[in-house]
């Protein structure tokens, strides 16, 4: 029999197409996890989004995918994957770097708009003023240091695109290494020294129990006064309550946030109350054809790999 593969993404009708013409396999599609544990146990496969491996889906899992071999990720980001776990019998891939360039342009928007302070301008444009007289002075990214928490995919494109501004980039990674694009790839040892180097930090590291909290008050303590900080990663990587003491005492500057821990804030969270605080609502992975064409390439690919018995492109446990 054909294997049985089940298709969770509620708004990917563009793989919804890709799948259901594929040769070889019998292809369904679900859009919760109620429809999920109705067609488990006759699925040997899973197209889903990496935020929906939760707690519970976990569990899911493990109580009725008897016949289940692999899930694959269409996101980079597999958190829940890492915390939550799945059956040794399972085999996990993800999206590899289909989201790395835009991705990585997100994170260089909100920097860029930080560092020109665009933010600012918004209320005497509301005032209809033609008014220079902004509380920080424009600044600029050519010369500036950037560091770079998380030298991946989304890393190594965020290098690539801060470099063309004349950025001098500082990666920060498990393991001291050398690179064409970083002027330097220092051990994760060392993040509090180049902190106190950088003129901004972008936050791209996965959520691991190793980097959760790891940019916290003493991390942004080390931060230049009138630093940066833009995060397009997990929230948890950075201590939320640090942030916000950081912003309100104006020893950074700014701060993009494209996550938030929690995801979303409350209305209450003083969060909101910022000043001189971006947040856009974990955005930065949409809106790009080029890597929707990616994700189906690989998942295709990878179908016809599982069909066959080879092994899968980018697996991740």
């Amino acid at each position: 029999m054909a294997p049985h593969i089940l298709l969770w993404s509620p708004l990917d009708d563009y793989l919804a197409d890709r799948l259901v013409a594929l040769p070889g396999i019998r292809f369904g599609r679900v859009r919760s996890e109620a429809e999920l544990a109705a067609a488990l146990p006759d699925a040997d496969g899973i197209v889903m989004l990496g935020h929906f491996y939760t707690a519970g889906t976990a569990a899911l899992v493990r109580q009725a995918g008897r016949r289940l071999r692999w899930i694959q990720l269409t996101t980079a980001g597999y958190d829940g994957i890492t915390f939550y776990g799945v059956p040794d019998t399972v085999v996990v891939t993800n999206a590899g770097h289909s989201h790395a360039p835009m991705v990585a342009e997100h994170a260089v928007t909100l920097l860029a708009a930080l560092t020109r302070r665009l933010h600012l301008y918004a209320e005497p444009q509301a005032r209809h003023v033609f008014d220079r007289g902004i509380p920080l002075p424009p600044a600029t990214l050519e010369d500036s240091t950037v560091a770079i928490l998380g030298y991946g995919g989304v890393g190594r494109e965020t290098a690539r695109r801060v470099k063309a501004f004349g950025a001098r980039v500082v990666a920060i990674a498990r393991t001291a290494r050398a690179d064409d694009l970083a002027n330097a790839v220092v051990a994760s040892s060392d993040l509090h020294a180049v902190l106190g180097q950088a003129d901004s930090l972008v936050v791209t590291a996965a959520l691991t129990p190793q980097t959760r909290g790891m940019v916290d008050r003493a991390a942004l303590a080390a931060m230049k006064p009138g630093g940066l900080l833009v995060n397009i990663a997990r929230g948890a990587i950075v201590e939320t309550g640090a942030l916000v003491a950081a912003l309100d005492s104006g020893h950074l500057a700014g701060a993009g946030l494209d996550v938030t821990d929690p995801e979303p804030p409350p209305a209450d969270d003083p969060l909101w109350r910022c000043p001189n605080l971006i947040v856009t609502p974990h955005v930065s992975g949409l809106g790009s054809a080029a890597v929707r064409r990616r994700i189906a390439a690989l998942v295709q690919d990878n179908v016809g790999r599982f069909v066959a018995g080879e092994a899968l492109r980018h697996r991740v446990a």
